[in-house]
C-alpha cells in the first residue's frame, strides 16, 4: 500500500484524485494540503482520519512515511512543490501542464535526475476511451496516418485563475496540454514541429488565451490541427484522423467512432492523365470506390483506471505510462507554440 498526501483541494484534486484514492485498497491518504481553511476541514470531514495542514512543506514534514505527492495545485505551484517532494525522496504524480514554463519543467527535470526520484504527469487523453479503442480498432484500418484534427469548441467566458496569463492561465496550458499531449502519444515521440500558432483572447473575463489555434508535424509526417474556442455558441467536440485507407471521426456527444475505410489493395488502378485536357470535364473520375463503414460506440468501454499506471510505477517499478522526456516534449512544444504567435 502506498501512502499518499495530496497538496490542493480545489476541482481536479476533490472531484478525481481523492476519490480515486479512497476507492483503490492499493492507497492510503495520508494527509492534504491546502490555504484555504474551509476546504481543509471538508476534507477533514469527508475523509475521516487524515490530516489537514495549510502549507505543502508542512504537510511533507510532518508525514515521513508519505511515499506519493500528488501535486494538483494551481500551475506556479508545481516546480516548488514537486521539488521539495523529490528532494525528500517522494514520488510525484503531478497535475498537467508539468509546470507554468519550460525553464521550470526543465528544473522539474533537473531535480527528478539529482534526486534519482520519480515522476509522472496526469495526462488522462492518453487513457480515455476513445484513445484506446482509436489505437487498437481504429488506426490499423486507416492505412498510413496523414493528418489528425483536434476540435474542442464551446461558450465558456473563463474567470477563474485559468484565464490569468501571469499565473500559467490561458487554453494553451490548460485543454491544449491535454490535445497536443494526444497528438504527440498517438504520432509521436517526438521532435514535434510547430508549424504555426494563434492565441488570442476573445470572450473571456481574464487576459489569457481562450481561442488556440496550432499546426503540428510530427517525425512520420503526420500534421495535426488542434484547436480550442471558447467563444464558439455551437458546441464541438471532436476528433478526425486521416490515412491513406480511409478516415474515422469521434464525436464526444454520441461517444462514437465513424470509420469509412477501405480494404488493402481494393481501389481501383488509377493513371495519370496525359494531357491538359480533363477527362469528361470532371474533377473526380473515382466513382467505384469500394469503401467499407463501421461504427463503434464506446459508452460500454472502461479503460484501465490511472491510478493503476501510477501503481504500476510507483510501486512495482515498471515503466511510467508517461514517460518524462515526453512530457518535457510536451512543454517544449507549448513554449514553441507561445514564441511562434508573440511574432504574429
Amino acid at each position: 500500500m502506498i501512502n499518499v498526501v495530496v497538496s490542493g483541494l480545489g476541482r481536479v484534486a476533490w472531484r478525481y484524485h481523492l476519490p480515486e484514492i479512497r476507492n483503490d485498497d492499493r492507497f492510503r491518504l495520508l494527509a492534504v494540503s491546502d490555504p484555504v481553511e474551509e476546504r481543509r476541514q471538508e476534507a477533514l470531514a469527508e475523509y475521516p482520519g487524515i490530516h489537514a495542514y495549510a502549507d505543502f512543506n508542512e504537510m511533507l514534514a510532518a508525514e515521513p512515511t508519505a511515499q506519493l505527492a500528488v501535486i494538483a495545485s494551481p500551475t506556479p505551484f508545481h516546480e516548488e512543490q514537486s521539488v521539495a517532494a523529490l528532494q525528500r525522496g517522494i514520488a510525484v504524480f503531478l497535475e498537467k501542464p508539468m509546470c507554468a514554463s519550460y525553464a521550470s519543467a526543465q528544473a522539474v527535470a533537473t531535480a527528478v535526475a539529482s534526486t534519482g526520484g520519480k515522476l509522472m504527469l496526469y495526462q488522462p487523453h492518453r487513457n480515455r476511451s476513445e484513445f484506446v479503442v482509436f489505437n487498437e480498432q481504429v488506426r490499423p484500418k486507416l492505412g498510413t496516418i496523414t493528418h489528425s484534427r483536434r476540435i474542442l469548441a464551446r461558450f465558456n467566458r473563463r474567470n477563474d485563475w485559468q484565464s490569468r496569463s501571469a499565473l500559467g492561465g490561458g487554453m494553451l496550458n490548460n485543454y491544449g496540454a491535454h490535445y497536443i499531449d494526444q497528438f504527440l502519444a498517438a504520432f509521436g515521440p517526438g521532435p514535434v514541429k510547430v508549424k504555426g500558432a494563434l492565441l488570442q483572447r476573445t470572450v473571456g473575463i481574464g487576459d489569457a488565451e481562450d481561442l488556440v489555434n496550432v499546426l503540428l508535424e510530427s517525425p512520420s509526417g503526420v500534421t495535426g490541427n488542434v484547436e480550442i474556442n471558447l467563444g464558439s455558441a455551437e458546441p464541438e467536440d471532436s476528433w478526425k484522423v486521416c490515412g491513406t485507407l480511409g478516415s474515422a471521426f469521434f464525436n464526444e456527444l454520441t461517444r462514437t467512432w465513424e470509420i469509412k475505410y477501405v480494404e488493402p489493395g481494393t481501389l481501383p488502378d488509377l493513371a495519370m492523365q496525359p494531357t491538359l485536357a480533363a477527362q469528361d470535364r470532371a474533377y473526380s473520375v473515382e466513382t467505384q470506390i469500394p469503401w467499407k463503414q463501421e461504427l463503434i460506440t464506446l459508452d460500454t468501454i472502461q479503460p484501465i483506471s490511472y491510478y493503476s499506471h501510477v501503481y504500476d510505477y510507483v510501486a512495482l517499478g515498471k515503466a511510467p505510462f508517461v514517460p518524462l522526456s515526453e512530457s518535457m516534449e510536451l512543454m517544449r512544444i507549448l513554449n514553441t507554440c507561445r514564441t511562434l504567435a508573440a511574432k504574429e
